[in-house]
């Protein structure tokens, strides 16, 4: 028997369009959250991670987003960008405090000196004062420092033992000592010297080195998102050369600390 069209619509919608949302409705899919649904979350993402100027290959990428098969404008339509994006700037302490992620929080009190603009002698409060910091996020340093010397894949780039490098243009002329790395420096040379002289650790005769530990800091937004300001401490191997220590795709830069703006209640 051969159905009709009036016949088909009396049987209802079949089950593959009772999946499918409704053309005038917007997806919603928790997984993305907080993205209402896919679309939103790869418009997003493009917008943030894209870099702060398009180019012709970001275009391409909106264009591969806009003409997927599955992209629908409702679904965009009525996102709350501006919810989403305060949502996202908003810091989340379990991820803080995660301890797979090696971060830890602390209260850190430091003594700041205070001299007020009218002068020490008028007031009585003026000299050293503590500021106790609640939230200080940091990471254990011995913790960084077995992680690197457990990597495999930068040992052999890894100067356990330092030398002098001397340079010498012919037979007549005397060697020049040439600077250039941090463990072929005098302090390098000087700090592995007094550590193989030291006495060892009872029991223990594995080779003693030095690690040098390599600071800097810098302002900067702790989000893409928001408006929160801080310091973070970066951490750089003096074993390893200045060369590859430049080289962004070498990973050598570790993130130990993230300092915070303090004011003087007084």
């Amino acid at each position: 028997m051969v159905r009709g069209p009036a016949q088909k619509a009396q049987e209802g919608p079949t089950q593959e369009a009772q999946q499918k949302p409704a053309q005038d409705e917007p997806a919603h899919d928790p997984t993305y959250a907080p993205y209402p649904n896919a679309a939103s979350f790869r418009l997003g993402q493009w917008f943030w991670n894209g870099g702060p100027q398009k180019t012709l290959a970001g275009f391409r990428e909106l264009l591969q987003i806009v003409g997927a098969p599955d992209f629908r404008s409702i679904d965009v339509r009525q996102t709350k960008w501006d919810s989403i994006n305060s949502i996202l700037g908003k810091e989340d302490p379990e991820e803080w405090e995660d301890t797979d992620a090696g971060w830890l929080r602390d209260e850190v009190t430091i003594s700041v000196p205070y001299f007020p603009r009218r002068g020490v002698r008028a007031d009585p409060d003026a000299g050293p004062q503590n500021l106790t910091i609640d939230n200080f996020y940091h990471r254990d340093l011995v913790s960084i420092i077995r992680e690197k010397l457990s990597r495999k894949d930068q040992d052999a780039h890894f100067h356990y033992e330092p030398y002098e490098l001397h340079w010498q243009p012919d037979e007549e002329s005397e060697p020049v000592r040439v600077y250039g790395e941090m463990y072929s420096s005098p302090a390098f040379v000087d700090a592995h010297r007094i550590l193989q002289a030291s006495p060892a650790e009872p029991g223990c005769k594995r080779p003693r080195v030095v690690a040098g530990l390599m600071f800097w800091s810098d302002a900067t937004q702790l989000t893409s998102f928001g408006d929160a300001k801080l310091y973070p401490l970066y951490l750089y191997f003096a074993n390893d050369s200045k060369h590859r220590r430049c080289q962004p795709t070498a990973h050598l830069c570790e993130h130990v600390a993230y300092l915070q703006t303090v004011r003087h209640s007084l």
